[in-house]
């Protein structure tokens, strides 16, 4: 079954991208490469709801979604991890717990409020599960190399739950 179809997509700011169009079953891995410049960035930003789509239409199992902003694409299980790293993928001021928990934080919820302890766990199983070279969950961000970092961001979108990873040149 198409869980994914992008049907004459085009952007509205340059790059301007005009009439992409694909399909994505479940459970399949699509790959999209071009030169830098291509659009590969701006035609996932667009998909996720970061860019102003010009024209076309975006369908996820069957239904037209229409992602004014990045909040409403991980409401529909959705996830991207940026191709800029440090620019817009991390938060370098804060600690691996901050980033690695951040994009779900109604799971960590203990009434109204968050709940360190949940937090934490959720973090010390993904520097498990990652193998991410660190001394723990409280340890800055900006400490560990890019390639930890990059494992760091990997693991706050798998603890979401995806049903559509958006992947920007995920190992630059």
């Amino acid at each position: 079954d198409v869980i994914l179809s992008i049907q004459h997509l085009s952007t509205k700011y340059e790059p301007h991208l005009q009439d992409i169009t694909f399909d994505v079953h479940e459970g399949e891995i699509f790959g999209l490469y071009g030169l830098v410049g291509a659009g590969r960035t701006e035609l996932l930003e667009t998909i996720f709801g970061i860019r102003t789509r010009a024209a076309g239409r975006v369908y996820f199992k069957n239904q037209l979604m229409n992602f004014t902003c990045a909040k409403e694409a991980m409401d529909y299980g959705f996830a991207l991890i940026t191709e800029e790293r440090k620019a817009n993928g991390l938060f370098l001021k804060g600690n691996l717990t901050f980033n690695t928990t951040i994009a779900n934080l109604g799971a960590y919820k203990n009434g109204p409020a968050l709940s360190d302890s949940k937090m934490t766990k959720a973090t010390s199983d993904e520097i498990k599960i990652m193998h991410t070279k660190c001394m723990g969950p409280e340890d800055m961000i900006s400490a560990l190399s890019g390639g930890n970092q990059q494992k760091v961001i990997f693991g706050r979108w798998m603890l979401t739950n995806p049903d559509v990873l958006l992947l920007d040149d995920p190992t630059r």
